[in-house]
């Protein structure tokens, strides 16, 4: 019979699938609490968690949400890094963590993206798309320069037009 502990941490996992953009399989033995820390900070401060997950646990709450993927990513001891935003962001937080520390065990073995099962490769090449505002800046300048050229095409065309009729006209009157 499950203990109360038990079915409390099965109901967190559910809740954090269901609201999840990515979740990152991580593994994290040999890290030092400190270090824990200042990667859960990092994490936060990028729109995601991290949480030590037992994976009989994580099984059991990715049955309950059908969401079957996530029990694919439970491999030996797991700590899951969750985004809630975008993506990229937790990837991004995640990656640079990594980077920083490469003396720290933390390692990426696997990912739920979209609903898909995605292995290292992926979260790291995900980690080096911009972000989505950075996207949406870029998209929204270059359609402003696009329309400003354009407005300039359209004045200059207007503005040959009268000249070229008022050059007409001038002709007109000396004939």
């Amino acid at each position: 019979m499950p203990t109360q502990r038990k079915i409390d941490q099965v109901a967190q996992i559910s809740e954090l699938i269901n609201r999840a953009e990515i979740a990152i399989s991580t593994a994290y033995q040999g890290v030092s609490m400190a270090k824990q820390v200042e990667l859960r900070t990092q994490l936060r401060e990028a729109g995601a968690e991290m949480l030590v997950v037992k994976n009989t646990l994580l099984r059991i709450a990715a049955e309950q949400t059908g969401k079957l993927e996530y029990a694919q990513i439970s491999d030996e001891a797991t700590a899951l890094v969750v985004g809630f935003g975008e993506p990229v962001a937790a990837a991004k937080a995640l990656t640079a963590f990594i980077r920083a520390n490469a003396d720290t065990k933390v390692a990426i073995r696997k990912a739920v993206v979209g609903g898909q099962v995605v292995n290292e490769a992926y979260v790291r090449d995900l980690a080096t798309l911009p972000t989505r505002e950075q996207l949406v800046s870029t998209l929204a300048g270059n359609l402003v320069s696009k329309i400003a050229e354009l407005s300039g095409l359209l004045v200059a065309t207007q503005r040959q037009f009268a000249g070229l009729l008022e050059a007409r006209a001038k002709q007109l009157e000396a004939a």
